[in-house]
């Protein structure tokens, strides 16, 4: 989904997410997604290190939680990186990357699913038409 994102090029903004947002963040995603759990939805968003925001295009917010890299002994070969987790279209309900998906499959998130020959297509970016949809 974010496949070809590169922070550099395509982000017009990036921030530090408030405690705040970050609760009211959390809130949303128990709400569109009740199955999950406060002790889940901690691990997918722990408090530290905070979640980072970056304004993607005119109506895109993506949000990212650093991931550290490296040799967990020597504390400076450790990088850190951002990796998408959820993300938002406008003012649309915040959704989890494909990534975090595939990464925690015991999550029950909202699901679609679409004709297996559009599957490339969809992998690929394209948009999905309703009619594309074979089961909600």
């Amino acid at each position: 989904m974010f496949k070809r994102f590169d922070p550099s090029n395509d982000v017009s903004t990036s921030t530090q997410v408030k405690a705040s947002v970050q609760r009211s963040i959390k809130s949303q995603i128990l709400k569109s997604n009740p199955s999950i759990t406060d002790e889940q939805i901690d691990l997918l968003l722990p408090k530290k290190p905070p979640l980072i925001q970056y304004k993607v295009g005119p109506h895109l917010m993506l949000y990212c939680r650093s991931i550290e890299t490296g040799d967990s002994n020597n504390d400076d070969n450790r990088l850190k990186e951002s990796e998408p987790s959820f993300f938002q279209s406008r003012d649309g309900p915040v959704l989890p990357s494909l990534k975090l998906v595939h990464q925690y499959p015991q999550l029950e998130f909202a699901r679609v699913t679409v004709d297996q020959g559009a599957i490339p297509f969809v992998l690929g970016g394209a948009n999905i038409m309703c009619a594309g949809l074979t089961s909600a």
